[in-house]
């Protein structure tokens, strides 16, 4: 039996609650697992049938997860493929998708009615998932279980056709997941040996990106307690007191490496000018004196536990630093993620320098790797895997998929390996079990995954040279963290271009300024001097604009180099003149 089957029919048994929190940081929808279950078979008799429609579009708010479990439970068990709309997309860009792929129905949340609403003219159909009492279906009679799902689907069946972060081209390719695929990424996750039954699950991303979509739907099957749902935006509205005590939180490396920014930022904040925010006001007793003193004995804490965790003797010359800093800080840290036991990250290579900073407040952080192509996650580290170089590995690959690398590329084989891609007009582009990730990477001495960045990262310049921009990128941010840690991003470009740039983008409220202007370039003329001269980096700009309103970053937090090399390519030409 499927596996999304055998769950969909269980879910009145579940013990389990479903909480959505909202952009203020309190509940705005609960639901039980018979809650969801009713409600998906209610709003399944709205749906177009399947042999009218094939496929039907989701288009959900971050904080309606609920509301898009429902809608996919609804869809899949008529036996339609959903289509999952990006909510930060634009609606011209939304539509252009619908059109493109030819979805000609959609299934949207409160939040997207006005907009659906104003498609009506091109769309056959649009349906409104929405928990409000006074908008639910009447309930339906329980069908015969062997009709909870459409008759004749085998596992060759599509369930979803997933969008990728658009870092390929000027649209998002379309991968298509079959029902074989799905049962595959959610029995891998489920069976993970740091999950539990009747655990609390803290899940603050979009649920229409592939790993949300997956790991959503594995965690109601493992059968937690509580999952907690709500927009990673949002996140630091929602401390302990708010969610209660939680034991694992999802999240990408861009929000730890933020979090660790913010930290510092405030921890050498001098608050005697101003109003001090009321999560703010212990901290600020501190005289400021000590807390850059506290920054620097995280810092050498962080150094600590790279060491340790690699398995150096070295490193332990550091526990003292650890534990200071676990012991001052580590609590008030804690609380602010619902004092999670481990983090689990996914989507871009993280900082080791932020995994170090949670370990040292106590938090284990998990790494895990997948994409799109291969259904979410196929490796995932362990938390036993200590002190034996696994921080910053992604840890041993799942029961059923293989691996091998070829030249510097990991080339990825097994059962949770999608489809294909699927073409606008409806062609098939099949990966045949085979997926070429274009991600450098390589295994340890253990036999954990390694993964190092896109190949496609690597710059080579006009004259020839190659070079990996990302050690470069850590450098720059690392000399910033150690002096006014202002930096979001330091991004470095230069791909057929004379030679090496950089683009900065400042953290979120920081403004720039000459002085800060000259700080920056300050931290390039110190990169310079310790590097060879064709590894200098030669102009460089602010961007006035945040990485996401630029186009930078895509859902998963990956960083699309592509478009920053497009959009700032003009600084050589600025700095020629």
């Amino acid at each position: 039996m499927s596996i999304l089957k055998e769950l969909f029919e269980s879910l009145p048994g579940f013990e389990l609650k479903l909480e959505a929190y909202g952009r203020r940081g309190a509940v705005i929808a609960e639901a039980t697992g018979q809650d969801v279950y009713d409600a998906a078979l209610a709003y399944r008799e709205l749906l177009p049938a399947r042999n009218q429609h094939q496929r039907i579009g989701l288009l959900f708010r971050s904080e309606e997860a609920i509301e898009f479990l429902i809608a996919m439970f609804a869809a899949i068990s008529r036996g339609l493929t959903v289509v999952p709309l990006y909510p930060n997309w634009d609606g011209p860009t939304q539509l252009s998708y619908l059109r493109r792929y030819g979805v000609g129905s959609v299934v949207v949340g409160d939040g997207f009615l006005r907009r659906a609403g104003d498609w009506r003219e091109e769309l056959d159909s649009v349906v409104n998932i929405s928990l409000a009492p006074e908008k639910m279906p009447g309930p339906v009679e329980p069908p015969d279980p062997r009709e909870l799902f459409a008759a004749g689907l085998d596992g060759d069946h599509p369930v979803a056709w997933i969008f990728t972060s658009g870092t390929s081209g000027d649209m998002a390719k379309c991968t298509e997941i079959t029902l074989s695929n799905m049962d595959a990424a959610i029995k891998n996750i489920r069976d993970l040996d740091f999950l539990k039954e009747g655990m609390v699950a803290h899940c603050p991303l979009s649920a229409s990106h592939i790993f949300a979509f997956v790991v959503m739907t594995a965690f109601v099957a493992l059968k937690p307690r509580r999952i907690l749902l709500s927009d990673v935006q949002y996140l630091a509205r929602l401390p302990q007191g708010v969610t209660g005590k939680i034991d694992a939180i999802i999240l990408v490396p861009i929000v730890i490496n933020r979090m660790r920014g913010t930290f510092y930022e405030r921890l050498c904040t001098d608050f005697s000018d101003a109003g001090v925010p009321k999560e703010l006001k212990t901290l600020a007793r501190i005289p400021l004196s000590l807390r850059k003193c506290l920054k620097h004995i995280c810092r050498r804490a962080e150094e600590g536990v790279i060491a340790m965790e690699a398995g150096r003797l070295i490193g332990w010359l550091g526990l003292p630093f650890v534990l200071a800093a676990r012991l001052l800080l580590g609590r008030m840290v804690r609380q602010r993620l619902g004092s999670a036991e481990f983090m689990v990250l996914g989507g871009a290579r993280p900082d080791l320098h932020s995994m170090a900073f949670f370990e040292v407040m106590g938090i284990r952080v998990l790494q895990g790797w997948g994409m799109t192509e291969t259904t979410g996650p196929v490796s995932v580290s362990r938390l036993s895997d200590r002190r034996s170089g696994a921080l910053g590995t992604c840890g041993e690959l799942f029961e059923g998929t293989t691996a091998r690398i070829d030249g510097e590329e990991l080339i990825v084989e097994g059962t949770q390996v999608a489809r294909g891609y699927v073409e606008p007009d409806g062609t098939l582009v099949p990966f045949n079990g085979v997926m070429k990730t274009g991600d450098r990477a390589a295994f340890d001495e253990h036999g954990r995954l390694q993964v190092f960045g896109k190949v496609s990262d690597r710059i080579t310049t006009d004259n020839g040279l190659n070079y990996l921009p990302m050690p470069m990128e850590d450098g720059l941010k690392a000399a910033d963290l150690k002096s006014l840690n202002i930096l979001e991003e330091a991004v470095v470009i230069g791909d057929a271009r004379p030679r090496l740039g950089c683009v900065y983008f400042l953290r979120e409220g920081v403004e720039s300024t000459p002085e800060r202007e000259e700080y920056l370039g300050g931290l390039v003329r110190e990169f310079n001097a310790s590097r060879p001269v064709d590894e200098h980096i030669g102009p460089w700009v602010v961007s006035s604009l945040s990485l996401k309103e630029c186009g930078g970053i895509g859902p998963s937090g990956k960083l699309i180099r592509r478009r920053i090399e497009e959009s700032y390519g003009d600084l050589y030409e600025d700095a020629a003149s």
